[in-house]
């Protein structure tokens, strides 16, 4: 499915879910408000205030650390793009043949990242998988040959190029990290009670109020959708940016 379909998807699913909520909990106030008495108002209040501030903690400390990991997940790709560039710049200290053959696999691996990113939201196939750890032996092999035939060289070629590859693995990891389902699922409906209570308020008082409900029902539910791009930035409108990878100049 088009990412851009299946975030409009998401969307417009989380809005339909806060509208059903809040027409449920409208309903449910008109039939209860034949048995309300005089107190029921302040204690309707202290509930309503209480489930919107153990609303505002869930989606602050969750969009707070989706956020976190969006920033985390591109500074990695500025990391791994200064390492490909020094390790690049340092393999001039060998001598050829193997200087040519680890600036072509460099380049190679600069070009297949490109690519593998340009999908990922399918996720990492075992072909890619493959030809990355082919990518990664052809370099160190390189380094390797060319370090035994100038050992002086040794300190200032492996460490950029074991960061190179060591990289490779934190970005791979960085990207499974996310929400758990069961915080994302209690997110949701702890969204859907509130606008839910919210609405049983007014259902109590026989008035609607759409120009009240209805903008706090969008907004809640922006910000469910944002924490959810935020958390999967491959899959969704909000996307990494690889340009830091595309952008190096490897002759």
């Amino acid at each position: 499915m088009n990412p851009i379909v299946q975030d409009l998807s998401v969307a417009i699913g989380l809005l339909l879910l806060l509208l059903v909520s809040l027409e449920a909990g409208f309903r449910i106030g008109r039939r209860a408000a034949a048995d309300s008495d005089a107190g029921a108002g302040a204690q309707l209040g202290a509930v309503q205030g209480a489930i919107l501030g153990l609303l505002g903690l869930l989606l602050g400390f969750s969009f707070a650390a989706a956020g976190a990991r969006f920033i985390e997940r591109q500074d990695l790709i500025v990391s791994e793009a200064n390492a490909i560039g020094t390790a690049y710049l340092r393999a001039d200290l060998l001598e050829d043949p193997f200087r040519t053959e680890l600036k072509g696999a460099l380049k190679r691996y600069v070009e297949h990242r490109v690519e593998v990113t340009s999908r990922l939201r399918y996720g990492v196939t075992a072909a890619d998988a493959a030809e990355i750890e082919q990518l990664h032996a052809r370099m160190w092999t390189a380094a390797i040959a060319g370090v035994n035939k100038r050992p002086e060289t040794m300190v200032s070629v492996l460490p950029p190029l074991n960061d190179v590859i060591d990289l490779h693995s934190t970005r791979l990891y960085a990207g499974m990290k996310h929400l758990p389902t069961i915080v994302m699922g209690l997110l949701i409906c702890s969204s859907m009670l509130s606008v839910g209570v919210i609405a049983y308020g007014y259902g109590t008082g026989g008035s609607r109020r759409p120009s009240l409900t209805v903008p706090l029902a969008i907004v809640i539910g922006v910000a469910l959708w944002v924490t959810i791009d935020l958390d999967r930035p491959r899959a969704g409108l909000i996307q990494l940016n690889d340009l830091p990878l595309q952008s190096l100049k490897l002759q």
